[in-house]
């Protein structure tokens, strides 16, 4: 039996091979290739370490494989939401708790 291939694969093979370079990387994300490349330096984002798994070196040429590139959009990589900014907000059945900067205005 045969693996079934996604959509997002044959679409990055047809268009840019099995592997795409950091300008087709950046193509694919809608953004430039230096800041995917500073992405994939800096690794603080799950979307940047997956990518940089992805990365293949040949010689001093950067490539990324097309059915990892692919694996990776599929799955849609969640993210953490950052603690520093977001706030725990307790709410029961009787109040609402409404945020503002520094202080916490609770209606009952």
């Amino acid at each position: 039996m045969s693996n079934p291939v996604s959509s997002t694969y044959e679409y990055l093979l047809t268009h840019y091979g099995p592997l795409l370079t950091l300008k087709h990387l950046a193509e694919v994300m809608h953004t430039t290739p230096n800041s995917v490349r500073m992405a994939i330096a800096r690794k603080r984002h799950p979307l940047a370490v997956a990518l940089a798994n992805a990365r293949r070196q040949l010689g001093r040429r950067v490539y990324f494989e097309a059915r990892l590139v692919a694996e990776i959009i599929d799955q849609g990589i969640k993210t953490k939401p950052n603690p520093s900014t977001t706030e725990k907000k307790h709410s029961t059945e009787t109040d609402v708790s409404l945020p503002t900067q520094g202080h916490s205005l609770t209606c009952v």
